[in-house]
């Protein structure tokens, strides 16, 4: 079932190229990270890992949504941060867990760091030639 989820999405992102650099380059991040005592003691010990976990993982929920399923980008961007407001709140009310303010930031930078991006490549990317 992985073997077919993992050649499913490769053959997805061979389609387009951009996209499977990008899965490579953070792939090949995560394993220097995770392999490596010292990097990862470094990253562990100097940053707050539970937010840059929020960022990353709403700014690739923000990059397959808009990649797959085409959605404006702005409604997107407002639906997504909508979304992580909903699950900090109901963490909140969790007795397991802990919903907070903080992790709200982290997603909603993520997604506007995807949103910023995405028009930066779209306004400046491609020049039109006369």
């Amino acid at each position: 079932m992985i073997k077919t989820l993992t050649a499913l999405l490769i053959l997805f992102l061979m389609k387009n190229l951009h996209h499977l650099l990008f899965f490579l380059l953070i792939s090949f991040s995560f394993a220097i990270i995770f392999l490596s005592d010292g990097a990862r003691d470094v990253i562990f010990q100097l940053t707050k890992i539970d937010s840059a976990g929020h960022f990353i993982g709403f700014f690739s929920l923000t990059w397959l949504l808009s990649s797959f399923f085409k959605f404006p980008l702005f409604n997107l961007a407002l639906c997504l941060i909508f979304y992580s407001a909903l699950t900090e709140i109901g963490q909140h009310y969790l007795g397991f867990r802990n919903g907070e303010f903080r992790d709200f930031v982290a997603d909603t930078i993520g997604i506007i760091s995807f949103v910023l991006i995405k028009w930066v490549v779209v306004v400046y990317g491609r020049k039109k030639t006369l």
